[in-house]
C-alpha cells in the first residue's frame, strides 16, 4: 500500500495498530503483519545512506526545534528476504553511521527502532517507536492479546486444565 505525500504511512500504523491494541478488533481479514516504510530505494550502499539521511533527517526534525537533543537509543531491526548482495552487518553498520551523534545502539531496551527491509533489490526504511509493545505490527497477535481475558476465565484453559488433571493423577 502507497500513500501519496500528506499522509505518513508510519503514524497510519501506528494508529490503526493502537486502535486494535485498544478495541481487540482488527479490521483487517486477509492482513496478519503491517509494515510502515518511510522510504525505498535499491539496494545498494550509497542509495542506502541517501535514504537512511533523508529518513532520520524527517525524523530527528520535530526533536531539533525543540532545542537541546536529547539521548536516545536505538536498534537496527533487519528483515531480509531473496537478497544475498549485501551481507547483514554491511546494511546495519550504513544504517548506523546515519543515526545522529546524540543516539546509542542499545540491543535490549531500545527507544527507537530503524525498521530496514531488503526484499530482492530493494530497501524499504522507516524509523518507529513502541515496536515491541505493539507485537512488531502483528495485528492478530495484538486482537488476540486484547480478547483474550475476555475467553478464559481465571484458572480456566486448555494448558491450565491439562496440568491440573495430571496434577491430580499424580503424574506431571
Amino acid at each position: 500500500m502507497s500513500c501519496k505525500p500528506p499522509v505518513d504511512l508510519v503514524k497510519l500504523v501506528m494508529k490503526h495498530v493502537d486502535n486494535v491494541q485498544e478495541t481487540g478488533v482488527t479490521r483487517t481479514k486477509y492482513t496478519h503483519r503491517l509494515t510502515p516504510v518511510s522510504g525505498t530505494c535499491v539496494a545498494n550502499l550509497p542509495e542506502l545512506h541517501s535514504l537512511c539521511r533523508r529518513t532520520v533527517t524527517a525524523y530527528c526534525a520535530p526533536e531539533n526545534t525543540e532545542g537541546s537533543p536529547n539521548a536516545r537509543k536505538y536498534k537496527v531491526e533487519l528483515r531480509v528476504r531473496n537478497h544475498n548482495t549485501l551481507t547483514r552487518m554491511q546494511i546495519i553498520q550504513e544504517v548506523a553511521k546515519c543515526m545522529p551523534s546524540n543516539y546509542t545502539v542499545d540491543l535490549h531496551d531500545p527507544d527507537v527502532f530503524v525498521l530496514v527491509e531488503v526484499f530482492k533489490s530493494t530497501f524499504g526504511v522507516s524509523i518507529v517507536e513502541d515496536y515491541y509493545r505493539f507485537r512488531k505490527f502483528n495485528v492478530m497477535e495484538l486482537a488476540n492479546v486484547h480478547n483474550e481475558p475476555e475467553r478464559f476465565e481465571k484458572g480456566a484453559g486448555r494448558v491450565q486444565d491439562k496440568k491440573q488433571d495430571n496434577n491430580d493423577n499424580g503424574t506431571l
